[in-house]
């Protein structure tokens, strides 16, 4: 089950907010019969995706968990923690390798969110280790961190410490619960309306099969445009609708995105991008190799290990590899440039340099056969025989025109800095709080009431990040 499914925006959404708050009334606002309303519809929806994922689930949350209360308990002895710590990050970590590569040899299917939750864990265990936070005893309480619906299969990766408090006390309102529901039918039209139109413009012109071969120069470019478009509107509206979802409850989950599209540099776009994932890795991988503090060779050589790693949590094909180490060329290249004080250009100049890098990666991590990504590149520079462009090429563009101008507008703060200049109005009395109020309703409304008709319209559009 997904965010963007009618069972679950008809049935399964409102029914949990109906049981949710009559618990809370009926128990005068319990925070523990909350959670257990919570932990029991995380497992229903998780159970969704396939029971036999529900035992991987229960089994890694026990691992965790009881890792944390053996790291607890043997205070004052750090060697037994360093042997905790590591033995923990080998089973969660093998755990993960085991299900998302033993399917290249056999029919194991991967739990969904699986790679997600794993890496939740193995921040939370290390930050008991490192003392940062205390240990959770209660296990209904550190199984919601793991499960909860609201994030279980797309992130953002939550450290614990950011919600911790919110286990045992939240405060939700009807100002909560207006910008939740706000914040949810945004990222829902987002993807249905928009990321799932780029991702069909995506398959019609960038192809994943041998129709590849067949594509102009031209095709090509506007197809990884689509494709750039599709990567960002679909995660970033999953994640707009997980923070939306706790929103609802009193829950605040960290922000993944901060309009990455808008970078100057490849080091700048992966500040903004799946900001949760950079983070885990910049905090339990690359800090603890030694960061930059051990000189120029070792900086690099940490690097490398990080863009493999994040290479390879995608996807075990040679294209994900590709991908990992092309960013890490061009990290390494813009450090190498900043510390001789020769890394500056003008901003025009640096937004496009960074477009056409991230744009470009996208290509590599679109195409998992690795002899449609040889062609894709050629026709990509030109190196083809099917020409610049054709009628069919020609026809979408003119006729997705209107489309791209708003699609690329929300990759942009355009619609942001639109809500942040009615709200400095408002507090400047220049415009009624109650027609900005009623105004943002309407938006609400009209993108839940479009996200439906395009739901009951269309076929089946999975979240892309689903897959890892």
């Amino acid at each position: 089950m997904l965010f963007s499914n009618m069972f679950f925006i008809m049935l399964f959404l409102p029914v949990f907010m109906i049981v949710y708050h009559l618990a809370a009334t009926l128990t005068g606002g319990s925070v523990k019969t909350e959670n257990i309303v919570l932990a029991l519809f995380s497992l229903i929806f998780y159970a969704f995706g396939g029971v036999s994922g529900i035992f991987v689930l229960i089994i890694a949350t026990l691992v965790g968990w009881v890792s944390g209360l053996m790291l607890a308990l043997s205070e004052g002895k750090p060697a037994v923690k360093k042997v905790i710590l590591a033995v923990t990050v080998i089973v969660l970590a093998g755990g993960l390798a085991f299900f998302k590569y033993a399917g290249f040899f056999s029919n194991i299917v991967m739990p969904l969110g699986l790679s997600f939750y794993i890496f939740q864990l193995i921040s939370y265990v290390a930050d008991v280790y490192m003392e940062k936070i205390p240990a959770e005893e209660g296990f209904i309480n550190f199984f919601l961190y793991t499960a909860c619906f609201h994030h279980v299969l797309q992130g953002p990766i939550v450290r614990y410490g950011d919600v911790a408090v919110h286990m045992r006390k939240r405060k939700y309102s009807i100002t909560t619960l207006s910008n939740g529901i706000y914040r949810f039918c945004i990222g829902l039209a987002k993807k249905v309306i928009l990321a799932d139109h780029a991702g069909a413009m995506a398959d019609n012109l960038l192809p994943k099969s041998e129709a590849i071969s067949g594509m102009p120069t031209l095709g090509i470019w506007l197809g990884s445009v689509c494709f750039t478009l599709q990567m960002f509107l679909d995660f970033s509206a999953y994640t707009d609708m997980a923070i939306g979802l706790g929103q609802m409850i009193g829950f605040k989950y960290p922000e993944n995105f901060d309009f990455p599209y808008i970078s100057k540099s490849v080091k700048e776009f992966w500040r903004r991008w799946h900001i949760s994932l950079s983070s885990f890795f910049r905090d339990y991988v690359y800090i603890p190799l030694g960061g930059n503090r051990k000189g120029e060779g070792r900086k690099i050589f940490n690097l490398l290990v990080v863009w493999l790693l994040t290479g390879i949590w995608h996807g075990a094909t040679v294209n994900f590899v590709i991908w990992g180490l092309y960013y890490f060329v061009f990290l390494v290249i813009e450090n190498k440039l900043t510390a001789s004080g020769k890394g500056s250009m003008p901003s025009v100049l640096a937004h496009i340099y960074a477009i056409l890098v991230f744009n470009f990666g996208w290509l590599i991590f679109r195409f998992e056969n690795v002899g449609q990504l040889g062609t894709a590149v050629a026709a990509f520079f030109g190196f083809q025989k099917n020409g610049f462009t054709s009628h069919a090429v020609t026809v979408a563009f003119k006729n997705n025109l209107f489309f791209l101008v708003v699609a690329v507008l929300a990759c942009t703060p355009f619609f942001k800095w639109l809500q942040e200049k009615f709200e400095r109005m408002v507090k400047n009395r220049e415009l009624s709080a109650g027609l900005v109020f009623g105004g943002r309703t309407i938006v609400a409304i009209a993108a839940l009431l479009l996200g439906i008709m395009v739901m009951a319209g269309s076929s089946y559009q999975p979240f892309l990040y689903n897959q890892f």
